[in-house]
């Protein structure tokens, strides 16, 4: 069994970095050392990185000396950690003086044509779940995609043939249903890590690694402290604690028999049925003859919330629903509330 933790109970991040696939993702655990470990990590190797947040807001804090991420690394290790802006949506991190790396924002990072980050080894993208009160970016997923490729930049092409870039995406859990999760097929993996009590996930051929941390010591003495008394068994305990996506329970998701119900509708990658004898309502990724289609482009969106919108709404509320799987519960969420 692979150990993702250091003596001290945080996370140890050279060991994971080590399983070194393309995309890793680190989701849970407030306070066991994803941000510190990976940025102390960068700093005792010297490695070229991009530190990414969501928002171009975000990322002026971070900025900031006084809100810098860097602060207790450069404290604990006696360094100077200093950032400077370069343009308006990036700045450059020095370190003992010498350039190492960048910060920037997913909302903005297309605009920065022309930028040359062909030596940027390892992408930090700190949060990128975010908060349920945090306004969404406009195709999350795909645009941290693009952001992916504008760093990349076919370095693995020849006559260059270097590795992948490498990202380290960092995150509470919040939402099992985040855009970039649904963008790499991982809603129904993280589900099932968490249903089965599983920390790591590595998948060979999609170049993916998730860790989703529940064994972690920092976390069971932090169950102790005031915040975690007073929101004891709590949505926000079991999430910062348990590792749970406690804002995505899974009561209302299960398998059904087909043949009690009959197809209504099919939507992007979800076809919903309709039960025979009641006023139930199956959503599934399985399309069993539905004759009313609709894609997810926003004037037929329009068109299928015109139509179905109301009433499927209301079964929602009313829990008259059940979910094949969180891809089809997610997905349903998205277009319809």
């Amino acid at each position: 069994m692979n150990n993702i933790y250091l003596e001290s109970g945080y996370l140890d991040i050279a060991a994971i970095l080590h399983f070194n696939k393309p995309f890793t993702f680190i989701v849970g655990g407030r306070g066991i050392g994803k941000t510190y470990g990976a940025l102390k990590y960068i700093v005792d190797n010297k490695i070229p990185f991009m530190l990414m947040r969501r928002t171009q807001t975000q990322t002026d804090m971070i900025n900031k000396p006084e809100f810098s991420p860097f602060k207790s690394v450069a404290d604990d290790l006696d360094r100077d950690i200093a950032v400077s802006s370069n343009s308006k949506y990036s700045s450059i991190v020095y370190l003992d003086d010498e350039p190492l790396g960048y910060t920037c924002a997913l909302s903005t990072i297309s605009n920065m044509r022309g930028f040359d980050a062909s030596n940027v080894k390892l992408l930090v993208y700190d949060e990128f779940i975010p908060e349920r009160h945090e306004r969404p970016i406009k195709g999350e997923g795909a645009a941290f995609l693009n952001a992916y490729e504008t760093i990349n930049r076919n370095r693995e092409l020849p006559p260059k043939n270097q590795p992948p870039l490498q990202a380290l995406m960092l995150a509470n859990s919040f939402n099992i249903g985040n855009d970039i999760f649904m963008e790499m097929g991982l809603v129904n993996v993280a589900a099932k890590m968490q249903r089965d009590g599983q920390e790591i996930y590595i998948n060979n051929q999609t170049g993916v690694c998730l860790i989703m941390p529940n064994n972690s010591r920092i976390s069971e003495a932090k169950a102790g402290t005031a915040l975690y008394n007073a929101t004891h068994d709590g949505t926000f305990s079991k999430m910062a604690l348990g590792n749970e996506f406690a804002y995505d329970p899974d009561d209302n998701v299960g398998t059904r028999p087909l043949k009690e119900y009959k197809p209504m509708v099919t939507v992007g990658g979800i076809t919903i049925y309709k039960h025979k004898s009641d006023r139930g309502y199956y959503i599934t990724e399985q399309d069993n003859g539905s004759k009313v289609k609709y894609n997810t482009d926003p004037v037929d969106l329009k068109r299928f919330l015109k139509k179905y919108g109301i009433p499927l709404y209301n079964a929602y509320m009313a829990d008259r629903i059940t979910f094949q799987n969180m891809l089809t519960k997610s997905l349903f969420e998205m277009y319809i509330i």
